[in-house]
């Protein structure tokens, strides 16, 4: 059920992104460079970036809400620390708190170039959970 709802993700699909670690609480979502996800100076786009490290926390609660609920997120703050560059973005997301209605998580986000990662954003959410339809 997880990767299907993850498969339905227009933006994730059309980038290339690819669920590569589930357990509850945490997801690992990794993104390929391409023309599509960068900006004016060849790095990752910080839009991109948000958006990866969004998915990742995102996916990190639903590991422990579904199949009952889901989450929206409600608000996100992220900080990026590094330039997007390499060949790879890896996103790594963690549950900080469940709550009834409320769920907490974080992500980090790595660019990974000849092998090696460097962290490039740090980001903290909170989502709602949601009845699942």
């Amino acid at each position: 059920m997880l990767l299907e709802s993850f498969n339905a993700q227009g933006a994730l699909m059309a980038w290339d992104a690819r669920l590569t670690s589930i357990t509850p609480g945490a997801c690992e979502i990794s993104l390929p460079f391409s023309a599509a996800v960068s900006q004016q100076h060849g790095y990752f786009h910080g839009g991109v970036i948000g958006t990866l490290a969004d998915a990742a926390g995102g996916y990190a609660a639903n590991t422990l809400l579904m199949p009952v609920s889901e989450c929206l997120t409600a608000e996100y703050k992220i900080n990026i620390v590094a330039p997007g560059i390499g060949d790879r973005l890896i996103a790594r997301g963690k549950v900080l708190k469940t709550g009834k209605t409320l769920v907490v998580s974080s992500a980090e986000v790595f660019a990974v170039q000849h092998g090696k990662e460097k962290l490039c954003a740090i980001m903290q959410q909170t989502l709602f959970v949601i009845d699942k339809k």
